[in-house]
C-alpha cells in the first residue's frame, strides 16, 4: 500500500492511496473463510460448501468491504503519524470510486480530500484590550431583596383592616344583577391576594375592608386574565363562559406577613454561618451576593467580547471550499445545501474559534484533571446541603453522591465543560488589558440586547 499527498494550495491537499492485491488478498481470504464455515446452502452441510462456490457468492462484496474498512483504517493512519491538523473528515471521491470494476480489477487507486488547519499565531497579551463590565448595584434594588427576605422569615398575623399587601381570605358569589344574589348561582372559598389585582380602582375597593365586609367585581376585569378569573372561583377556563362575571365578595379572615425586625436572629436565618451582627454589613452581603450573580451575565459578555477580538487579531484563513463541500455531504440528511450555504460564515467562525481556543490551551498548558472534578461536585453537594441548614454533613455522603455523578459522562462532560471555561476566563482577565467600566444592571442589559440586535441585523 502507498499513499501520496498532493498538496492544492496551502489548505487542501488530495491524498492519493494505492493498494495492490498482496495488501489485501489475506483479509480478503480469511473473511472468505469465516463466510465458508457458516454458510447455509441446500444440498450442502454446514461448513462443507465449497470455497469456489462461495467466491462466487461473495467474492465481490467481500473484496470491497474489506478494501473500505482497510481505506478508512490507513487514511487516519497517515494523518496521525505525519501529525496532519486536519478540519472535519477525509472526503472520498466518490466519482472516482464509481468506476472501479470489482470484477476484474486487482489494483486500485483512491483519492480523498482533506483540509488542513491553518497555523495560529496568536500571544495572549495586554496588547490586546477589551471592555470589562462591573455592574453596580442599585440601593433601590438592596433595599427590594432586604424586604424580600424580611417577609420570607417574616410572621403571618391577622389584621383587623385590611392593606395593599394582605391576602383576603372570603367567599365568592355570583351575581344575577346589581347587589341581587343569582338563585341557586355559583359560589366558592378562596384567598384573594390584592397585589395581584390589576384594576386600581378594584384594588382601592380591596384596600380597607374588614371582615363581613363585602365588594361587588367583575372577575376578568379585576385580574385581566380569563384563566386567572378562573382560578378564583375555582371552575376551568373554558367553563368561565358560564357564570356572570359580576361576583359578590365576602371577607371572611384577612392574614398579613408582618416583616421580621432586622436584627442577627433574622441576619443567622438568611445567610447561616456568615456570623453578620449589624444591618450594614447585611446589606453589603446582599449588594455582594446580587453583583456576584449579575458579574455571571457580565464574564458571559466578556468571553463573548474576547472572542470576537481574538478572531479579529488572528484572521484565521480556512479551506473553505472544502468545509463547505465537507458540511454538506456530512448533513445532507438533515440539512440542505441552502442551508449550510446561509449558516456557512457562522460555522466559519465556529471552526476558526476552536483553533484557536485549543492554540490558547496547549500553549498554557490548561486541562482539568479528575481530581478537580471531584473536588468541584463534592463543594457543589455541601453548598446545596448548607442551603438547607445541613452543615456538617458526614464525608461518605458527599462521596456517594460525587461517585453517582462520576459515573454519568454526560455530566462529566458538563462540569468539565465548566471548569475548562472558568480557566480560560481566569487566563483572558490575567493577561489581557480589561478596561473596566462601571455600568448599573440596568443599562448592562440595554447595551447587550443592543449590540446583539445590532449583529443580528448585520448577519
Amino acid at each position: 500500500m502507498n499513499i501520496v499527498q498532493e498538496n492544492k494550495g496551502q489548505l487542501e491537499a488530495v491524498l492519493k492511496v494505492e493498494l495492490k492485491e498482496e495488501d489485501y488478498r489475506e483479509k480478503v481470504e480469511k473473511e472468505l473463510k469465516n463466510l465458508q464455515r457458516k454458510a447455509q446452502v441446500p444440498g450442502f452441510r454446514p461448513g462443507k460448501v465449497p470455497f469456489g462456490m462461495i467466491r462466487k457468492m461473495y467474492g465481490k462484496s467481500v473484496l470491497a468491504d474489506e478494501v473500505n474498512k482497510m481505506l478508512v483504517d490507513e487514511v487516519y493512519k497517515y494523518i496521525r503519524e505525519k501529525e496532519l491538523n486536519v478540519l472535519g473528515n477525509p472526503l472520498p471521491n466518490n466519482q472516482a470510486a464509481e468506476k472501479i470494476d470489482w470484477d476484474t480489477q486487482t489494483e486500485f487507486t483512491f483519492e480523498y480530500e482533506i483540509g488542513l488547519a491553518p497555523k495560529v499565531e496568536l500571544d495572549l497579551t495586554d496588547k490586546i484590550e477589551v471592555d470589562y463590565h462591573r455592574i453596580k448595584v442599585a440601593d433601590a434594588t438592596v433595599d427590594s431583596y432586604v424586604q424580600d427576605i424580611r417577609r420570607q422569615h417574616g410572621k403571618h398575623v391577622n389584621p383587623e383592616v385590611s392593606e395593599a399587601g394582605d391576602v383576603l381570605f372570603g367567599e365568592f358569589a355570583e351575581l344575577e344583577a346589581a347587589a341581587k344574589l343569582k338563585e341557586n348561582g355559583h359560589s366558592h372559598r378562596a384567598n384573594l391576594m390584592i397585589e395581584f389585582v390589576r384594576d386600581e380602582d378594584i384594588k382601592k375597593e380591596l384596600i380597607g375592608m374588614k371582615i363581613g365586609d363585602t365588594v361587588e367585581l367583575d372577575l376578568v376585569k379585576a385580574v385581566e386574565n380569563e384563566t386567572e378569573a378562573a382560578g378564583m372561583i375555582g371552575v376551568k377556563k373554558d367553563e368561565l363562559s358560564n357564570f356572570n362575571p359580576m361576583f359578590r365578595y365576602t371577607v371572611e379572615n384577612i392574614f398579613r406577613i408582618e416583616p421580621a425586625e432586622l436584627n442577627e436572629e433574622l441576619f443567622t436565618k438568611a445567610l447561616p454561618g456568615e456570623e453578620i451582627t449589624t444591618e450594614e454589613a447585611f446589606r453589603q452581603r446582599i449588594a455582594d451576593q446580587l453583583s456576584g450573580q449579575y458579574q455571571v451575565d457580565s464574564d458571559k459578555h466578556f468571553r463573548n467580547e474576547v472572542m470576537k477580538k481574538l478572531l479579529e487579531e488572528t484572521k484565521l484563513e480556512l479551506p473553505e471550499a472544502f468545509l463547505k463541500r465537507w458540511l454538506t455531504e456530512a448533513n445532507k440528511d438533515e440539512f440542505s445545501s441552502e442551508q449550510v450555504d446561509s449558516e456557512f460564515p457562522m460555522l466559519l467562525d465556529t471552526f476558526r474559534w476552536q483553533l484557536i481556543e485549543s492554540h490558547i490551551a496547549s500553549e498554557h498548558k490548561l486541562e482539568v484533571s479528575r481530581e478537580e472534578i471531584t473536588a468541584h461536585l463534592g463543594s457543589f453537594m455541601r453548598a446545596q446541603l448548607r442551603q438547607y441548614g445541613q452543615e456538617n454533613v458526614e464525608q461518605s455522603m458527599i462521596d456517594g453522591f460525587v461517585d453517582r455523578i462520576m459515573g454519568n459522562q454526560e455530566e462529566i462532560k458538563k462540569v468539565y465543560d465548566e471548569l475548562f471555561d472558568n480557566k480560560l476566563l481566569a487566563l483572558y482577565k490575567e493577561k489581557l488589558r480589561l478596561n473596566e467600566v462601571e455600568i448599573s444592571y440596568d443599562d448592562f442589559v440595554k447595551l447587550v440586547t443592543e449590540k446583539y440586535q445590532a449583529e443580528k441585523a448585520a448577519v
